[in-house]
């Protein structure tokens, strides 16, 4: 992967519209964060991520749930993370071997606001799984919360919203 394009402070929002060049960059980005997740390449994904109060959230049967009363598929800090990532790594962790080939679109790439050097957005998602044999495809939406720093975009929060997450659904032995 070629190194990410260094981005200048996020354009104000106009009628929820940003410039063509930061657009741009933004669907690089989360192209680029979808290709080091398909290819299982977690150090180099986890180092996306700004500072220690981070969010990794993916909801279960209700995108709007609070998590601190009902329950979530996943909802780690940088600690939970990295120890996930610890995981997926691990070669001797059976319930992750084989790892799933993967490949995922990223659409709809919409900038919801902008405050300061942070802006959150909205995109869509298909991804195509398949490990041992058996093929899934999961949709779904994602509300990143972004930094601009020196490096690029950096993610502050991610929250992963699967249409099915009111279903019953296998272990993910990979990033969504």
């Amino acid at each position: 992967m070629a190194k990410q394009i260094v981005n200048a402070a996020p354009a104000a929002l106009v009628g929820g519209i940003l410039d063509i060049e930061t657009q741009l960059r933004l669907e690089r980005f989360l192209a680029y964060e979808a290709a080091l997740m398909d290819e299982h390449e977690y150090d180099r994904w986890m180092a996306l991520w700004s500072g220690d109060d981070i969010l990794y959230w993916v909801p279960c049967n209700d995108d709007d749930q609070d998590p601190s009363t009902g329950i979530a598929i996943i909802y780690d800090n940088r600690a939970n993370l990295s120890e996930r990532m610890m995981r997926l790594k691990d070669k001797t962790a059976h319930a992750y071997r084989p790892q799933a080939k993967l490949v995922r679109t990223i659409s709809g790439v919409v900038p919801l606001r902008s405050e300061g050097d942070e802006l959150e957005v909205a995109s869509s998602f298909v991804l195509g799984e398949i490990r041992v044999g058996v093929q899934n495809i999961w949709f779904g939406k994602c509300v990143y919360r972004l930094q601009s720093t020196p490096e690029g975009f950096r993610i502050r929060s991610k929250k992963v919203m699967l249409l099915n997450n009111d279903e019953a659904m296998p272990n993910l032995t990979f990033l969504v």
